[in-house]
């Protein structure tokens, strides 16, 4: 089932005037088929998932699932075809001591990208290129 939790649309209407003011053109990226989950070294797909959705800029990157989104500031490494975010320590929104890390892998010529948030998920997603709406 694909929802998106009330906590999560706040917090992405929080996130997109701080993108807006940068002017910057980032990425949003969303895991459309799989929650895969990792623990021990062994990674399983989940039969019911929430989509993963990240809006990210050099300036500030918002990954939320479920209750809510890590949020913080990414250090952005460019090679090539490739751009990877990467927030470290992020507090999550609802849960500030729920910290986690954050990479984001984007090929930036097939906008495939990879997720990886700590321990908890390793997912493959589908990317475009993003700016947030212009503030009235």
């Amino acid at each position: 089932m694909h929802r998106l939790t009330l906590a999560a649309v706040t917090a992405f209407a929080s996130f997109m005037p701080a993108a807006a003011q940068s002017g910057e053109l980032g990425w949003s990226c969303r895991n459309m088929e799989y929650e895969i989950s990792c623990n021990g070294g062994v990674c399983e797909a989940s039969e019911a998932f929430t989509p993963m959705d990240i809006y990210t800029n050099s300036e500030e990157m918002a990954a939320c699932a479920y209750t809510g989104c890590w949020e913080g500031k990414p250090t952005v490494i460019q090679s090539g075809r490739f751009i990877i975010f990467l927030g470290t320590d992020l507090p999550f929104s609802t849960q500030p001591e729920g910290r986690g890390d954050i990479a984001l892998t984007i090929d930036t010529e097939t906008h495939s990208a990879t997720i990886l948030v700590g321990d908890l998920y390793a997912m493959p997603a589908v990317c475009k290129r993003w700016s947030a709406p212009e503030q009235d």
